[in-house]
């Protein structure tokens, strides 16, 4: 079943209009974030599950199950989200069009799928070949920082949250899960021996 359009999320895939911020608002990015957050992060994980929002990868993850995966209760080591925007798949490009043309949207739904897994910290892996994605991305979350919307107090929602963006070199294999968390640590892109599952052995 098709969407209809005031059902759509990301309205901007095609580029028609400008990504940055204040048009980005025109379009309802950031629009009610704090009140969203303030719900809580048992509330959001449940949004999530009840609206059977899967991931967008071959397995097709049902994503609010992914996320209950993480531990309830922040121990020695913190929480973070990591967002493989890797895309290295022959002919792949679902994520490509979000960052360029949308990365508003995308950067607000770090911040709220952060704060339902009780991350301070999210990391965007993104493809070494994405040049000007990563531009319009790194320039987005900077308008965000300068707008208060990230960094202490995220859009005012009480939350403290940073974003980062780091780029690949282009290899395939960075795209499986634990390849990329490796990459990312500065090592070797090969992957991890499961389990431990990334859940509660991440970053």
């Amino acid at each position: 079943m098709l969407l209809e359009d005031k059902d759509r999320i990301f309205t901007n895939l095609y580029g028609l209009h400008d990504w940055r911020l204040e048009e980005a608002k025109k379009r309802g990015a950031w629009n009610g974030t704090a009140d969203f957050i303030r719900m809580g992060h048992e509330w959001i994980i449940q949004q999530v599950k009840d609206s059977g929002l899967r991931g967008r990868g071959g397995a097709g993850f049902p994503t609010g199950l992914k996320w209950s995966f993480m531990p309830k209760e922040i121990g020695e080591r913190p929480h973070y989200l990591i967002v493989n925007a890797d895309e290295s798949e022959p002919g792949t490009c679902k994520d490509r069009e979000m960052m360029r043309h949308d990365p508003h949207l995308f950067i607000e739904g770090c911040l709220i799928a952060s704060y339902a897994m009780k991350a301070h910290a999210s990391y965007i892996y993104i493809r070494g070949e994405y040049v000007d994605e990563r531009n319009n991305l790194q320039a987005a979350i900077d308008e965000a920082y300068a707008a208060g919307l990230l960094g202490k107090n995220a859009a005012g929602s009480g939350w403290d949250f940073d974003l980062y963006v780091s780029h690949g070199a282009g290899a395939y294999i960075c795209g499986e899960e634990t390849a990329l968390l490796e990459s990312l640590e500065g090592k070797k892109g090969q992957p991890r021996l499961k389990p431990p599952f990334p859940a509660g052995a991440g970053l």
